[in-house]
């Protein structure tokens, strides 16, 4: 297939190599080597050992194009010669193609560095090797074409070989100034450097994380104190590896096993700081009365929510540090959690709708709310995290509800700030009665109830006329009681109260009536005239 677009710079180079490299023979079906050749785009390459990069290069038939005749056409395979640690390879369908005279293909390789490749200079050969097409034509070889390759690699000693701390160089006479002696005294200055660092900064941080927190500092304090040295540890011969020059073999395995404490350490450290937040939200939450001492479904859901997440994340990157695919792993985890999510839809429904719940907090246990578009009081008994358990006002018999229904309704919470709460009494009185002194009864009633508040944190009862009925004029008192639950006592308790007010000062509470005039003499009786 003929390229649409090529560079400039590519052909002015394919036009130089056409008049260098063009064979003066016209024989069409002899094969030589200069029939085909290469142009790499990529003049060098950098690679980190243990990864992967490409480059590309052009692969050109230099012979003539005669139409209809394919003594020019060369069958084009290539291959690669490069040093064991290095893999360079092409997909498959460019690894052998045809080409016609004067046409060029780019061709894409692939390189691969062996994670325990030496940080080194190497040389990718690329190998072109030209068929005819005509039988009896013959095979050719050419040379092979380098492209520069720098392999870096983290295993190599680098800069730090037989040097202190892989620092500074050994001023010490022979036989100390060897790369063991060397390597044995950074082995014991990183020791003596990480014991004082322990010494001196654990506390710091202890003071710092669990300032307000004794029982979880103590605990943090134990786990840092059993994953330090084993650290320490490593730390230390790892480096006194890269400052001996030890082969990189060894300092792989040993460099794993550091990232495997080290990933530890950083959970560690993680779960400490998460469960200090996770007690100072509680606390604030319970300042904020948005959870009480009954309410212990709370804390164990933020913990199980943080040792999943840092859990996982610790797995995947342990993993990731001892070579396993992460990748893979992650695709089938997504398919698996696919078929999970769609055959327990409701289940997790469920369950998430719990998390919402028990993290936003509309309600808490002892609440008494409305779920939905309902009338039914319900008190709130425990909120789990499938399911929320509400006996009703009465007390007569126990609703668990899914936590989905729940969430996905209307919550009216009565007694959410607290149990006050306002009542209205509606009173009649006739429309001959006096308005100001009926108004007056009924306020110093609800006063001097002792389960109506009057200690100036809320408003003090007040009455409004608010109707203007057939019979009767109608009054509201309004005034705050203590308890919710005792509402309905109360309102009954002030309106037989002011009922036997109005009947001792002469206010009539009128029942509803009706006057009705019968009128003689109608249609039917001048009819009868």
């Amino acid at each position: 297939m003929r390229s649409a677009k090529v560079p400039a710079l590519s052909l002015v180079i394919l036009a130089i190599s056409v008049i260098l490299v063009m064979p003066a023979s016209a024989e069409g079906s002899d094969v030589a080597a200069g029939d085909v050749g290469l142009v790499p785009y990529f003049g060098h390459l950098e690679i980190n050992a243990g990864s992967s990069d490409s480059f590309r290069i052009e692969v050109v038939n230099y012979l003539s194009f005669a139409e209809n005749d394919i003594s020019d056409y060369r069958m084009v395979t290539v291959s690669f010669i490069t040093d064991p640690d290095i893999y360079a390879y092409v997909e498959n369908e460019e690894g052998s193609f045809v080409l016609m005279g004067q046409e060029f293909r780019s061709v894409t390789v692939h390189v691969d560095v062996d994670k325990y490749a030496s940080a080194d200079e190497y040389e990718i050969g690329i190998v072109l090797t030209a068929t005819t097409l005509v039988e009896g034509g013959g095979t050719v070889t050419a040379a092979p074409v380098n492209v520069g390759l720098t392999v870096l690699s983290p295993l190599s000693s680098g800069d730090a070989y037989n040097k202190i701390l892989g620092l500074f160089s050994n001023p010490f006479p022979d036989p100390f100034n060897t790369p063991l002696a060397t390597a044995v005294i950074t082995f014991l200055l990183w020791l003596i450097i990480g014991i004082l660092a322990v010494l001196t900064l654990l506390p710091i941080l202890l003071r710092l994380v669990a300032r307000n927190h004794k029982e979880e500092g103590d605990k943090l304090k134990k786990g840092l104190r059993t994953l330090l040295p084993p650290v320490i540890l490593l730390f230390a011969f790892d480096s006194a590896l890269r400052v001996f020059g030890a082969d990189k073999h060894l300092i792989g395995p040993v460099e794993v096993w550091f990232n495997v404490f080290y990933i530890a350490l950083g959970a560690l450290i993680a779960w400490k700081i998460y469960i200090i937040l996770v007690q100072y939200l509680i606390s604030r939450l319970a300042r904020n009365r948005r959870v009480d001492q009954s309410d212990i479904d709370v804390e164990p859901l933020l913990r199980l929510l943080g040792q999943l997440v840092i859990a996982v994340a610790a797995v995947a990157m342990i993993m990731s540090a001892l070579g396993f695919n992460l990748t893979a792993i992650i695709t089938s985890a997504g398919i698996v959690s696919l078929g999970i999510t769609l055959g327990a839809q409701n289940v997790l429904n469920q369950f998430f709708s719990g998390m919402v719940l028990l993290i936003t907090r509309p309600f808490k246990s002892g609440d008494l709310v409305k779920i939905g578009a309902g009338s039914t009081i319900y008190k709130v008994s425990s909120v789990n995290i499938m399911n929320t358990v509400f006996d009703n006002w009465d007390n007569e018999e126990t609703v668990i509800m899914p936590n989905n229904m729940v969430s996905s309704s209307a919550i009216t919470n009565l007694t959410g700030d607290g149990l006050l709460y306002k009542i209205k009494v509606f009173m009649n009185i006739g429309y001959d009665d006096n308005i100001d002194l009926a108004k007056n009864i009924m306020e110093k009633i609800a006063n001097d109830h002792p389960s109506v508040m009057t200690n100036g944190a809320v408003d003090p009862p007040s009455t409004r006329v608010t109707a203007f009925l057939d019979s009767s004029i109608e009054v509201r008192l309004t005034c705050y009681v203590y308890d919710f639950n005792d509402n309905g006592k109360i309102g009954g308790e002030l309106r037989e109260s002011i009922f036997k007010a109005f009947k001792e000062n002469g206010i009539n509470v009128p029942y509803p009536q009706r006057d009705v005039h019968i009128v003689s003499g109608g249609p039917q009786e001048e009819n009868d005239d």
